[in-house]
C-alpha cells in the first residue's frame, strides 16, 4: 500500500469515528432546541419523533446506523455486534413510539398517518440490507485473499431476516411495538461492543481496556435503570429523559475514547504478512 493510499484509508476511518461522535450532538442539539422553543421537556428522547426535531432525530439515527454497519470492528465478534447495533439503530429511527402527551399535558399531538406507519421504511431497510449482505458475501468469497463467510458475518443478515418475517407475519405488531425492544437491544449491542473492545484492547493497554470496560458496565447499569423506571414508575418522566440522555453521552464517550486510542491506526486489522512489530492490538500503526 502506497503512502497516499494509506493516508486515504486512515482519513476514512478517522472520519467514520468522528461521525459517530458528531451525530449524537446533532440529535441532542435538535431536542434541546425543540424543548427551548416549546417551553417544556417531553418524557423521553423518542417522544421528540413527533415534534419539530423529527427530521434531525430520524436523520441522526439513520446515519449512526449506517456508519456502525460499514465500520469494521477490531475482530469478527465486535464487527458482528456493530452490524446488529447499526441495523437496530435504523429500526429505532424508522419505527416511532406511540405519541405521548404534549407540553403541559395538552394531549397527544395530531399524527399524520404517513408518519405513524413505518412499513414502507422497514421494507426498504430489509431490501437494501439484503442487497448489502449479499454483496458483502460475494466480496468475501471472491476477494484477495478469498475466504468463506464466517458465522459472525451473518449476524446482521439473520436480524434482517427476522425483521422481514415479522413484517410479513405480524405487521401491526411491528408498527405498534418494535421501537421499544429495538432501542433496548440496540443499547445491549452497544454494551457488547464496548466490552468486546475492552477485551481486544487488553493486549495493547490495560488502561484502555479498563476504560472501555467501565463505560460498558456503566452503560449496562444505566440501561437497566431506564427500563426499570419505564416499567415500574412511569410518572418519573424527567428521570427517564435524563438517563436516556446519559446513555447517548456514554455512547459518544466510548467513540471519543476509541478515536483517541486509534487515531494513528491505518487499518483496523493487519494482514497476515505484516510484521508483528508494526501491528498493534487493533491494526497497523502509522509510520
Amino acid at each position: 500500500m502506497s503512502d497516499r493510499e494509506r493516508r486515504a484509508v486512515r482519513s476514512t476511518y478517522r472520519s467514520l469515528r468522528l461521525a459517530v461522535v458528531v451525530l449524537p450532538v446533532l440529535l441532542v442539539t435538535a431536542i434541546v432546541s425543540e424543548a427551548v422553543r416549546a417551553g417544556c421537556w417531553l418524557d423521553s428522547l423518542s417522544a421528540y419523533y413527533w415534534t419539530g426535531a423529527h427530521d434531525a432525530f430520524v436523520g441522526a439515527l439513520c446515519a449512526i446506523g449506517a456508519v456502525l454497519v460499514v465500520y469494521t470492528g477490531a475482530d469478527d465478534v465486535e464487527d458482528a455486534l456493530l452490524d446488529v447495533a447499526g441495523i437496530l439503530a435504523l429500526v429505532v429511527a424508522l419505527t416511532p413510539t406511540e405519541p405521548g402527551p404534549g407540553c403541559g399535558g395538552t394531549g397527544a399531538p395530531e399524527v399524520p398517518v404517513v408518519l405513524a406507519d413505518p412499513r414502507s421504511g422497514l421494507t426498504a431497510l430489509v431490501v437494501a440490507g439484503a442487497l448489502a449482505w449479499t454483496v458483502r458475501a460475494v466480496v468475501a468469497v471472491r476477494g484477495i485473499p478469498a475466504r468463506r463467510p464466517r458465522v459472525t458475518d451473518v449476524a446482521g443478515g439473520v436480524l434482517l431476516l427476522v425483521l422481514a418475517v415479522a413484517l410479513l407475519a405480524a405487521p401491526g405488531t411491528v408498527v405498534a411495538r418494535a421501537h421499544g425492544p429495538a432501542a433496548v437491544l440496540l443499547l445491549v449491542a452497544v454494551v457488547g461492543v464496548m466490552l468486546r473492545h475492552a477485551a481486544v484492547a487488553r493486549a495493547a493497554s490495560a488502561r484502555w481496556a479498563a476504560a472501555y470496560a467501565a463505560l460498558g458496565a456503566t452503560t449496562l447499569v444505566t440501561l437497566a435503570v431506564v427500563v426499570a423506571l419505564h416499567v415500574t414508575v412511569p410518572s418519573w418522566t424527567a428521570s427517564v429523559l435524563v438517563l436516556e440522555t446519559a446513555l447517548v453521552a456514554l455512547f459518544a464517550g466510548f467513540w471519543v475514547l476509541q478515536t483517541v486510542e486509534m487515531w494513528g491506526v491505518d487499518v483496523v486489522r493487519p494482514r497476515p504478512d505484516v510484521p508483528r512489530g508494526r501491528a498493534g492490538a487493533h491494526g497497523v500503526r502509522a509510520p
